[in-house]
């Protein structure tokens, strides 16, 4: 987790890091909670190894508070690529109007894997892999910067080299399931949530190949990006909080 967090910094860097005072307030607000999420897990993971339960028990209760602001960040930050996709923004045209799906998807496929984190609580090993499996959907978007800025041949240096953008999503993607199946493929036995993140990204990779460049996804984004910002906070806050007050209830032991 702590390695995580210093790639997303470096791949995050010029697109918003090293541009915090004219960054939107949204983009401030996916920022902090998404920083927020990968500290928390880092700190459950040391608490619990080091045997402190109490403290990882209590740190948990944050939960009930960060699941929401992150998951109605999510919805923000899609409603926000929404406007800029109708809006007519040069990567929209090119690739970001298709990628708003895996924005959507991430919407409500986090609060369902911390559901079932929350749900199987009692079986470490699940408990534990579902957690850290909820950053995956952050991999595609770091790898992919990572690929675009970084990498010969296909970093991207002109308005006329938009399509080796896909290329990298391309390489973000596979690279992404491939860590998913590697660590399934270390613990079968307890992982399956791992065949789920593997599954989640490419469900990811389907929607933007096909439902993206359909005519109805250009109306749902359009329709999107016609609502107001604090309704789209307020569904996002609210699925938030069913994930992870279902998930504590449904996880009791009887």
């Amino acid at each position: 987790m702590a390695a995580l967090l210093l790639v997303t910094v470096f791949a995050f860097w010029p697109s918003y890091f090293g541009q915090l005072s004219v960054a939107p307030w949204i983009h401030h607000m996916h920022g902090i909670t998404g920083t927020l999420w990968i500290l928390l897990i880092a700190v459950q993971s040391h608490a619990i190894q080091a045997g402190k339960r109490d403290l990882h028990r209590s740190l948990g209760r944050i939960l009930f508070v960060m699941v929401p602001l992150m998951v109605g960040a999510f919805s923000l930050v899609t409603w926000l690529g929404a406007q800029k996709s109708v809006g007519g923004h040069p990567f929209y045209e090119e690739i970001g109007h298709f990628l708003l799906t895996g924005d959507a998807l991430l919407t409500f496929t986090t609060p369902l894997v911390i559901y079932l984190a929350l749900r199987c609580r009692h079986s470490i090993p699940v408990h534990a892999a579902l957690m850290i499996s909820t950053v995956f959907g952050l991999l595609p978007p770091i790898i992919f910067r990572l690929i675009a800025n970084h990498v010969p041949g296909l970093k991207v240096e002109g308005l006329d080299q938009f399509y080796k953008f896909e290329y990298s999503l391309y390489l973000s993607l596979i690279l992404t399931i491939a860590i998913a199946l590697y660590l399934y493929f270390r613990n079968k036995i307890h992982g399956w949530p791992w065949l789920l993140a593997a599954g989640l990204i490419a469900l990811m990779w389907g929607l933007y190949e096909s439902l993206g460049r359909t005519e109805l996804w250009t109306i749902l984004v359009g329709q999107l990006a016609g609502q107001s910002p604090i309704l789209v906070l307020i569904f996002g806050i609210v699925l938030g909080l069913l994930a992870v007050i279902l998930g504590w209830r449904h996880g009791v032991r009887n």
